[in-house]
């Protein structure tokens, strides 16, 4: 008996129970759609994890200054104003692992221009800044070096911010006004969109540090900054030398506990990365799970296949069936099952995966290739769970089979 003779027979076994057979392989269709729904839901969620790292970089920190013990007792360290200004000029000067350093300082209040008002995130920084952040304009220009050091009166505005001001219009060469102050929008920054931790990183307007400082801050003191390293040279060597420098310059004894903190971007971006391969992993552990469940059922199945066709496994050895050939008919049947199982769960699963990305607005990704992986899976299923069942079958004694009621 040949292959495809093989095939034949089990697919007329199969046809002769349609209601048995169907209910077999929805167990499978089931466990293959959540399975290839939870890989796309967990793919999308690695996928823009990563285009978050790409996008915000993983190659700079931020330095904050923090309060000053005295006595035991916690206060805040009493700052002169360009304090970070100093230190980040410094930072870049000295510090040989660093390409840039950036003061900011920030306050939030309202923007205004002639379609509207909106209350965002105000920056003053350093034209470098939109190196350390990876942040070029989509369109117009940043501002420069002499836009900083003339006091010109210009900003940058994050996508968000562009909206809310302006709606449809394109804001380059428009004005908006903060804290009663005109100021010309140059450039339009590209969106970054939203951080894994719900921060809208598009929420800002961006201005000269000069400028920011002498007609928007006022008196609030600037106690972080921005600092990328060189390409090549790893984050940690430059924390090192800016944590050094810093306490250099603070006049810090040896003794004496750092007044400041460096975050380390990286640092977000393992843990966002490590979080999400959890995810991913529990997913997929949890999806599996349906997977052996169907997995059972098919074995099940197959045993009361096995049972109820006890004088027809008989009557066929009789009259010169080899066990080889009933074990390869039955697991036959095990194995069709399975991958039609398969095929039909693969196509449930990226519906599920589509409506979920439709409904949530989750980010997914259905890659074909698990088409193969899913059919490849369910016949491994077959295969596993058919194979007693299939044997058992192939055991009978003949004359026993016959006499079977």
């Amino acid at each position: 008996m040949g292959i495809f003779s093989v095939i034949a027979e089990s697919l007329h076994s199969l046809g002769k129970n349609k209601v048995r057979t169907a209910l077999s392989v929805l167990g499978i269709v089931i466990g293959i759609a959540a399975v290839i729904a939870m890989v796309a839901v967990a793919a999308g969620a690695q996928r823009k994890v990563e285009r978050e790292i790409a996008s915000i970089g993983d190659d700079w920190l931020t330095i904050s200054y923090t309060g000053m013990d005295r006595g035991g007792v916690r206060r805040e360290q009493a700052m002169p104003r360009n304090m970070s200004k100093d230190d980040a000029e410094a930072i870049e000067r000295e510090c040989s692992a660093v390409r840039a350093a950036s003061p900011t300082n920030r306050v939030r209040g309202q923007a205004i221009s002639q379609f509207g008002n909106y209350q965002c995130a105000s920056m003053g920084v350093y034209p470098n800044f939109f190196d350390i952040r990876r942040w070029p304009c989509a369109v117009g220009r940043a501002f420069a070096r002499e836009d900083m050091e003339l006091y010109t009166k210009v900003c940058c505005l994050g996508t968000t911010a562009a909206r809310e001001l302006f709606g449809g219009v394109n804001p380059v060469g428009q004005t908006i006004r903060v804290n009663r102050v005109a100021f010309e929008v140059l450039g339009l920054l590209e969106s970054k969109g939203v951080g894994s931790d719900g921060r809208d990183f598009d929420d800002v307007i961006l201005f000269p540090f000069t400028s920011f400082e002498r007609l928007i801050a006022g008196n609030e003191p600037s106690g972080t900054l921005f600092a990328a390293a060189k390409a090549g040279v790893p984050l940690a060597v430059a924390k090192e030398q800016i944590r050094q420098l810093l306490r250099q310059r603070h006049h810090l004894a040896d003794e004496d506990d750092d007044t400041f903190r460096i975050f380390d971007r990286s640092l977000t971006a393992e843990a966002s990365a490590e979080a999400t391969r959890t995810f991913n992993l529990l997913l997929t552990s949890i999806a599996s799970i349906s997977l052996i469940v169907g997995g059972v059922g098919i074995m099940n199945i197959m045993l009361v296949s096995v049972t109820e066709r006890t004088r027809e496994i008989g009557l066929r050895m009789a009259i010169g069936a080899y066990g080889t050939q009933i074990l390869g008919q039955f697991l036959c049947e095990a194995i069709v099952l399975c991958m039609l199982g398969g095929l039909l769960g693969f196509a449930a699963g990226c519906g599920l995966a589509r409506f979920v990305a439709a409904q949530y607005q989750w980010e997914v990704e259905v890659s074909y290739w698990m088409a193969g992986v899913a059919i490849a899976f369910a016949t491994s299923v077959g295969v596993f769970f058919g194979f007693y069942p299939a044997w058992r079958a192939s055991r009978l004694d003949p004359i026993a089979a016959l006499r079977y009621e």
